[in-house]
């Protein structure tokens, strides 16, 4: 019960939330599934890296879902070329493990979600958490 209580109280919540709070959520947990990913790639976990994996990708198709090219014009082009390329990476890195190529990608997110992170700082003030779930 405490389990169904939290996961409604957590829907509401992302259910409030504004587009760029949402955003740097969505990257927050595919920084998060990704950093799990690496440790199980290096525990050789291939259950635990495969879940992870499928999380992010999971999770980088409804930000390319989500990209309203015509407003965006070049901006939300070049976003979804990235995504469509971090999707093609993480499915060889899944079918073929590889930590560095991994690292790779991580670091690319990583820096993505400091600069959307800082963005949506800049546009809703100084009280937006930044924080990446693990």
């Amino acid at each position: 019960m405490r389990n169904y209580a939290a996961r409604r109280y957590q829907a509401m919540d992302v259910g409030a939330m504004s587009g760029p709070r949402l955003l740097v959520l969505v990257y927050s947990q595919i920084v998060a599934s990704l950093k799990r990913a690496q440790a199980a790639v290096q525990s050789r976990d291939h259950a635990a890296r495969a879940d992870a994996i499928c999380r992010a990708r999971d999770l980088i198709h409804e930000l390319a879902a989500t990209l309203d090219r015509d407003a965006g014009g070049e901006l939300a082009d070049n976003l979804l070329g990235l995504y469509e390329f971090f999707v093609r990476e993480l499915t060889q890195i899944d079918f073929r493990p590889d930590a560095a190529r991994l690292a790779r990608i991580v670091e690319m997110i990583t820096t993505l979600h400091q600069a959307w992170a800082e963005a949506a700082r800049q546009s809703e003030g100084d009280s937006l958490p930044v924080a990446i779930n693990q």
